[in-house]
């Protein structure tokens, strides 16, 4: 027969299963408030209670959840480590963060992790330099649009590559990529420690890490081991691993202005221009001829996750909406459940937003259609889109960003330089709202902008595969020389 305990969080568990969140909320406090967690199980509730705030989209009230789930003890190390990561990760999405409080989150995780066997490396020079991927996401993930250049367009004559899939969510497309490339191997199954063997084994010069603490940190945990001489992070992550084991993260000279460096463990391997290139999927073929007019009122919108958009943010977009009169704003989520859409709904009406002119979107397969719909994108801050504002711009929108003082807060300032368009990029939110209300009051600009921005898109650093992994494979030729020649 079950315990009190043991019925209750079943009740939780089975309102998770049927996608009732609120109610497995509701029932996580009663089970709180009443004392029927054991002192020893406390870490699952508030790990059950962060990520089901998560997902509802309310960040403030998930984070002192999410922070006790690896802070409170448990038996199961690695599970306790990947609550961490989970924890790093959306601590990008809070306001008011500071860099100090963000380099001891990560600090905390090396600590953590404690100090692990590595391999020792002979150096050695060979014909091709043997690249390493490591990644969680070789399927249909947004990630895998920044990434497929460097599997498909690399130079055979000096360099092999190996992929190494530690995903459970393989597909069709996994396949596809994997006969892209001259090794594949599925690590999906194996402990952290019997993969870095296999990496090791392999006799990988460079590891490419493209996860970082994204995916509960499984690709770090594989990377603690310093299976590679060289290790690098990047791209799927945006912040420094914490890792002593991880020399380098890639950046560029805007997303890591100078003195970026005192926030990294690593060291910051800039690319000349961008240190992402977008491929847009199949899925964007529909969309690649279009004739905007911009809609009569304006609509601004946001395609990010819904976790991303703090209350500050809100509170610029309801500034906007009462300077350009009838303007309406659309927010589509990435998640398809329904609940989350009415707390949005409450969180933006408390900002100051009218009702009736806002609309909120659950996420869904079909979502490009969406962008039909709106004329320019708001960004979030301080966490920014990386694929969504590619899709957008591709999609011929203007987006609207505001550049912070750290990596993932400088994404959109990065990628909207780089496609010409630093005019949009504000330095501070008086800036950010002065942009937006600008843009939407001259409707002659923003048609201009809805023909050009297409063309932009193509011609620019973000999308010129050839000089993008020219440039990586020349940054990769350049660490290694360095390795060479350093002291041991």
């Amino acid at each position: 027969m079950q315990n009190p305990f043991e019925r209750a969080f079943e009740r939780v568990k089975r309102d998770i299963a049927a996608e009732r969140m609120e109610s497995a909320v509701a029932r996580l406090r009663e089970m709180e408030r009443t004392g029927l967690f054991p002192e020893e199980r406390l870490y699952e509730m508030h790990e059950y209670m962060g990520e089901l705030l998560y997902w509802l989209a309310d960040l403030k009230e998930a984070l002192p959840h999410l922070r006790l789930a690896w802070e409170l003890p448990r038996a199961d190390h690695a599970a306790r480590m990947a609550a961490l990561s989970n924890y790093l990760m959306y601590l990008h999405y809070a306001n008011g963060v500071t860099n100090t409080e963000m380099q001891e989150a990560h600090a905390a995780y090396a600590n953590l992790l404690g100090v692990l066997p590595q391999f020792t490396h002979a150096k050695r020079r060979r014909e091709k330099l043997r690249i390493g991927y490591l990644s969680p996401n070789i399927t249909d993930h947004i990630v895998l649009n920044f990434v497929i250049q460097l599997f498909s367009a690399y130079d055979r004559t000096h360099f092999a590559v190996h992929l190494y899939d530690i995903g459970t969510l393989q597909s069709e497309v996994t396949d596809w990529v994997a006969g892209m490339v001259d090794c594949y191997a599925d690590l999906s199954k194996e402990t952290a420690q019997t993969a870095a063997h296999r990496i090791h084994a392999d006799g990988i010069d460079i590891l490419f890490d493209l996860a970082g603490h994204s995916a509960g940190g499984k690709t770090l945990e594989i990377a603690a081991y310093k299976p590679a001489p060289v290790q690098l992070s990047g791209i799927g992550y945006f912040n420094t691993t914490g890792l002593r084991a991880m020399d380098y993260v890639l950046g560029d000279a805007i997303v890591d202005p100078p003195a970026m460096e005192a926030l990294f463990t690593e060291r910051i391997l800039r690319l000349p221009q961008t240190h992402l290139c977008f491929t847009p999927s199949e899925r964007f073929r529909a969309y690649e001829n279009l004739h905007r007019v911009p809609h009569d009122p304006v609509v601004f919108g946001s395609f990010n996750n819904f976790a991303k958009i703090t209350d500050e943010m809100l509170g610029l977009w309801a500034d906007i909406l009462r300077r350009v009169p009838n303007a309406r704003l659309l927010l589509k989520n990435v998640r398809p459940g329904r609940e989350t859409l009415q707390r949005m709904q409450r969180r933006a009406e408390a900002a100051g937003t009218d009702s009736a002119r806002l609309e909120v979107r659950p996420g869904s397969k079909d979502y490009l259609r969406d962008y039909l719909d709106v004329d320019i994108i708001l960004d979030t801050y301080p966490y920014q889109g990386g694929g969504t504002t590619c899709e957008a711009l591709f999609m011929g929108l203007p987006v609207i960003t505001m550049a912070g003082t750290r990596h993932g807060a400088r994404f959109g300032a990065s990628l909207l330089r780089n496609v010409g368009l630093s005019e949009l990029v504000a330095e501070n939110p008086a800036a950010y709202v002065e942009y937006a209300v600008g843009l939407a009051r001259d409707p002659e600009l923003l048609a201009a902008l809805h023909t050009a921005i297409p063309r932009m898109m193509r011609a620019s650093p973000l999308m010129d595969a050839n000089a993008y992994v020219r440039a990586v494979e020349a940054a990769y030729e350049m660490i290694w020389e360095r390795y060479l020649n350093e002291e041991a």
